[in-house]
């Protein structure tokens, strides 16, 4: 009867160290818009592939997007909902 116990106690302690130890899923992730493939940001205007590092970027609701021309980005600042994917 101990090592039945013992064994349940065992396994609840290892059952809290898995669950303490995962990793949380960020929903945010799924907001960005980027090319699955590569990882590469795309413009959220006319959907091209451009430099995460380029100077042309805009922030709306905490997330940053990236732009391949100042049109585009100027069209995106205008109306940002439309451009943004729920």
């Amino acid at each position: 009867m101990k090592k039945i116990n013992y064994l349940v106690i065992l396994l609840g302690l290892i059952i809290l160290t898995l669950k303490s130890n995962a990793n949380p899923i960020i929903d945010k992730q799924k907001n960005k818009l980027i090319d699955s493939v590569k990882k590469v940001p795309v413009d959220p205007v006319c959907k091209m592939k451009v430099k995460a590092d380029a100077s042309k970027n805009a922030v709306y609701n905490k997330i940053t997007y990236h732009f391949c021309s100042e049109s585009c980005k100027q069209k995106f600042v205008a109306e940002p909902a439309k451009y943004v994917k729920k």
